[in-house]
């Protein structure tokens, strides 16, 4: 009996699990409402989202025909069933709708008295109306003392309170501006309003509550638009002024704009389509954390679980009837961004594809004994390079004797210890030798997730703390992997999409990915060729890959190639960089390496070869563009200084062995990580280099790949990761501690 109780519960959770991955789906294409509407009342109450009545005409023009007289609603658990009538209502604009209980309450509102075409005669209503979800009927509830309209409502607990708005009394009187909230308790037996006064007097206005208070925000008062938001303690019953709303683009400041409290928070948008967050204790503003896709005012903001629903509203084009929801839980503030970008991001392979490091001291000197913060060991082998996200270090590998299992695992950068870590299994296995790639793209990683690809074509996306999004496994979409050495190209990370380059002896091809599905957004084929390097976005959209006989550009929306340079020799390893004037693709053949010149926009053209490289190439690791050269490094560790203008050398300068890591480039310094764990710290100059610091490191095997963040250097070797800085002076911090369960599995 309790083992069929068991797997009924399985049943159920699993019958559960689908109908939420359904609902979230089903999220993303919520039918528009039945007419397009401004000025409306909306609200969510159960599973249902319901519009009230709202402005439906030309704009500025108002009449009984141009309000909508319909009450709808939409069954969010089943949108795909569309809008349903509930019945008609008294045409309103300039109206909030609020829910508390089982009931959606319409709140005064604006009633247009005329036929189109005659003086216009308005009036604000002091009347209530709720709307009981489950009984299906109507309810007045006591009238306001005055009639109200263009103002907003919320309810907190079980408190109503009405905010700003003015009072229209017909086409013969001047409108009355309020400056009293009203408020009303809808559990008393015989519920009574009450009016606190307002520091302010201001109508279009977005009215919403979090940690106590109820904020009015923006609006339209007798000296125009306004970006002033007003805090009212409910406790205290007192107001202050908080800080004022984000900068919006356009005119409107915060006309017209729509706000709603979840979990301590204020989220709001205005005509600019951005949304920005307020925190309910902090009074501070997350500003820009994503944007809807049609910009919109007078519409309606509302929650639904994890989603945030922007319903209608008006546009410079006119009236919208779509509605779109946004995760909240996906949404990162530009502060946050700059946050973690102070506190450390090399998202990529090569950082941002570039090298260069901004911001904070770089360590210069270390050793065994000084300035190593903490080295730990990884399973099985990799040759992909760290990344970082703030305070996280995220690296891949592949264990077994056929990298059988693929590993991801997140790291404390400050302490080493280990966050968790994740294994799938490889779904093509290849033979783990030094001759073939061992895990070597290296993984990118946003403010939303972590991408790892492995040369097993799994394609996987994690969540910072760790949770499996989603899993690709190109391998089984489009055919195994062909070549004598494997694949190591690395994904990159785009507006566009997650964009992987595959190519090898089989079916080759680039492929964009959607970051939040791991759905192709496009793929375009190419020919079978071999390459093991990894593409570069410029600043204009383009992306640009130096690969296996050819340096091609195409856009990062759709993969359309805008132009090739063909018969290009072993390029097939070092990939292409750029800096603001100049772009140079390597090869590991002498004469075939090219530079090319952007233009102010930062286009390259393919008929804008600068120079070839004569008597130069480059080994393993990337070339790098600093002040007076372009750096090659050749697989006898002989590093070349080349005229960036001329491409004619300069000088040269031997290291202590060859590299595999691409250099990294901080300041004036550019440090160069040997195979063999020596490191070079150089100035470059045109007679030569200014040798700063020459470092050593113990290691076992060869250095890979580096993540630079302000202050730290991550290294990579087959079997562990050290973290250089953080220690000045002092010992090494030995670790492979765990920090959870979960990083155990």
């Amino acid at each position: 009996m309790q083992a069929r109780l068991c797997r009924w519960l399985l049943i159920a959770v699993a019958v559960e699990a689908v109908s939420f991955v359904a609902y979230g789906a089903a999220l993303e294409e919520l039918p528009p409402v039945p007419v397009a509407v401004a000025s409306f009342g909306a609200a969510v109450n159960g599973d249902g989202l319901y519009v009230y009545g709202g402005h439906i005409g030309e704009v500025h023009q108002h009449s009984v025909s141009d309000l909508s007289h319909a009450f709808y609603h939409l069954d969010l658990r089943q949108p795909q069933n569309g809008w349903q009538k509930v019945g008609d209502v008294q045409g309103l604009q300039g109206l909030p709708m609020v829910s508390h209980g089982n009931d959606v309450c319409r709140v005064g509102g604006m009633e247009a008295r005329n036929a189109k075409g005659d003086p216009e005669d308005m009036y604000s209503l002091p009347s209530i109306r709720c709307y009981d979800t489950v009984a299906g009927s109507w309810r007045d509830l006591p009238p306001m003392p005055q009639g109200r309209s263009s103002h907003d409502a919320v309810v907190v607990g079980d408190q109503l309170f009405v905010v700003g708005g003015w009072q229209l009394r017909g086409k013969d009187d001047k409108p009355l501006w309020l400056d009293q909230m009203a408020v009303l308790d809808l559990k008393a037996e015989m519920p009574a309003w009450r009016y606190i006064p307002q520091p302010f007097e201001r109508r279009a206005l977005a009215v919403a509550a979090a940690d106590g208070k109820v904020f009015a925000f923006g609006g339209l008062g007798r000296d125009g638009t306004s970006r002033r938001v007003d805090v009212f303690d409910i406790d205290t019953e007192t107001w202050a002024e908080g800080m004022e709303l984000p900068k919006m683009a356009g005119n409107l400041k915060g006309f017209g704009v729509s706000a709603f409290g979840v979990d301590g928070k204020v989220y709001l948008s205005g005509a600019d389509g951005a949304v920005h967050a307020l925190d309910g204790a902090s009074l501070e503003w997350e500003e820009n954390l994503g944007e809807i896709k049609k910009e919109r005012f007078f519409h309606r903001l509302v929650p639904y679980g994890d989603h945030l629903l922007f319903v209608g509203g008006a546009s410079f084009n006119g009236h919208l009837a779509n509605v779109e929801a946004l995760d909240r839980t996906q949404l990162v503030s530009a502060a946050s961004m700059a946050l973690a970008k102070a506190s450390g991001v090399w998202p990529g392979f090569r950082g941002r594809g570039d090298g260069r490091v901004d911001g904070g001291e770089m360590p210069v000197h270390w050793s065994a004994e000084q300035n190593l913060g903490w080295r730990l060991s990884l399973p099985g082998y990799g040759q992909s390079a760290p990344v970082v996200w703030g305070e996280t270090v995220y690296v891949t590998s592949a264990v077994g004797d056929e990298k059988e299992t693929l590993v991801m695992t997140a790291v404390d950068l400050n302490s080493g210890e280990i966050l968790w870590r994740r294994r799938y299994p490889a779904s093509q296995k290849i033979e783990a030798s030094e001759m073939v790639s061992r895990s070597a793209p290296t993984p990118t990683v946003d403010a939303e997730r972590v991408y790892a690809f492995w040369e097993s074509g799994d394609v996987v996306a994690l969540s910072h703390d760790g949770e499996t999004l989603w899993k690709r496994s190109l391998t089984n979409d489009y055919g195994p992997f062909e070549g004598n050495h494997g694949l190591a190209s690395s994904p990159l990370l785009t507006d566009d999409g997650l964009i992987v380059q595959v190519t090898h002896g089989g079916p080759s091809y680039f492929v964009a990915l959607d970051p939040a599905t791991g759905e192709n957004r496009w793929k375009v084929d190419r020919p079978s060729k071999t390459a093991w390097t990894t593409p570069i976005e410029l600043a204009d959209g383009i992306v640009l890959s130096s690969a296996a006989g050819r340096v091609e550009a195409f856009r990062s929306e759709d993969g359309e190639v805008l132009w090739s340079v063909n018969g290009i020799e072993k390029n097939h390893v070092p990939s292409v960089v750029a800096s603001s004037g100049l772009v140079v693709a390597a090869s590991s053949e002498t004469g075939q390496s090219l530079a090319f010149r952007r233009d102010d926009s930062g286009a390259v053209e393919h008929d804008s070869i600068l120079w070839r490289a004569d008597g130069v190439a480059s080994g393993f690791g990337s070339p790098a563009i600093q002040g007076p050269c372009v750096t090659f490094v050749n697989k006898a560790g002989v590093l070349n200084c080349l005229d960036p203008d001329t491409g004619e050398s300069k000088w040269k300068h031997r290291l202590a062995s060859s590299c595999w890591a691409s250099p990294v480039l901080a300041g004036d310094r550019v440090y160069f990580f040997t195979k063999k764990g020596d490191t070079a710290v150089l100035e470059l100059g045109d007679e030569g280099p200014t040798v700063v610091a020459e470092n050593s490191l113990p290691i076992d095997g060869t250095v890979y790949g580096v993540a630079a963040v302000p202050k730290a250097f991550v290294i990579r070797t087959g079997t562990e990761i050290l973290r250089i800085g953080g220690s000045e002076g002092g010992a090494p911090t030995q670790t492979a501690s765990v920090t959870s369960e979960s990083a155990k599995r």
